[in-house]
């Protein structure tokens, strides 16, 4: 909490009064706050990697099925729960990649809008890790909707 300390002269004008009082550009309930953008480091080889290590577990199931000599009916249904699985296992990755994509790429007339801190995609992100994966979208998909130009403040998950 900040202190103030007022003498009579600044008490007689209260336009300047109110500026001082309500302008810091370290809160983000005020309208002179100046957001410093964080652009993360995407790493594609991470991100290719995980588009081809399904592609590569089905080719290895299908030519197990092959020289084993398995019949080819059970090939897909098998690919298929493997697919799954694995993006079961690997969305929460993918999630917060795809949100560190966007902070990266994102121009800064979108992403400077947010007034709440930590921003909008940060919060999704923490609260993420924090709370898994539906519960963190479902708090991150509240806090996008309350996010506005005139609120603001701090709000952790």
């Amino acid at each position: 909490m900040r202190s103030f300390q007022f003498n009579e002269d600044q008490l007689c004008d209260i336009g300047k009064l109110a500026q001082s009082l309500l302008q810091d550009e370290n809160d983000p309930r005020s309208s002179s706050y100046k957001r410093i953008l964080i652009r993360p480091k995407i790493n594609w080889l991470l991100f290719v990697t995980w588009l081809i290590c399904p592609i590569i577990l089905c080719v290895l199931v299908f030519t197990a099925y092959k020289l084993w000599q398995y019949s080819p009916e059970y090939n897909l249904p098998i690919m298929i729960i493997i697919v799954l699985t694995y993006l079961v296992c690997t969305a929460k990755r993918m999630i917060i990649f795809s949100i560190r994509v966007y902070q990266r790429y994102a121009p800064d007339s979108i992403r400077l809008k947010c007034r709440f801190e930590p921003s909008c995609s940060e919060y999704m992100i923490q609260s993420i890790q924090k709370y898994g994966l539906i519960k963190g979208l479902v708090r991150g998909m509240k806090r996008l909707s309350r996010c506005n130009i005139d609120g603001g403040g701090y709000d952790y998950p």
